[in-house]
């Protein structure tokens, strides 16, 4: 009997120890918009490029944030699986008042006359030091 407790004892150790969690981060992150105007913005997972997706087959769609406001995006647990699936987020902010104007358009025309404001390339680690907020303005 003192053996099975002994045994009971270090396998509860051992897992308690080995108990790591699987992902890094957190579920969603904030969109701060500090600026006078409505941005639009869209997130590419692992992605580098230098302009945003859009759809030549329907219509192009980025999420919208009011001047002087905070959005939660919440894309279940893909913000917290920072490890060998998640490496990078491009963050893309767009003038939201000429995207609300050209949203349904072609895409070439989109990327025309709805110029990208700012582009992030974000780690894990830019995005704890942050406080998982992506404010518009930068903030150096």
């Amino acid at each position: 009997m003192k053996q099975f407790r002994m045994t009971t004892l270090l396998i509860a150790t051992a897992m308690l120890l080995c108990a790591c969690p699987d992902k890094i981060g957190q579920n969603f992150i904030y969109i701060a918009n500090k600026s006078d105007k409505k941005i639009a913005f869209q997130i590419l997972k692992n992605k580098q490029d230098e302009t945003f997706y859009c759809s030549n087959v329907g219509r192009t769609i980025l999420f919208e944030v009011e001047s002087n406001s905070t959005s939660k995006l919440d894309d279940g647990d893909v913000y917290s699986s920072w490890d060998s699936s998640l490496k990078l987020l491009t963050v893309f902010v767009l003038d939201g008042e000429l995207y609300e104007e050209y949203w349904q358009q072609p895409c070439d025309t989109i990327r025309k006359y709805v110029p990208i404001l700012h582009r992030y390339q974000l780690t894990l680690a830019d995005l704890q030091r942050m406080n998982w907020t992506v404010a518009y303005p930068p903030e150096e």
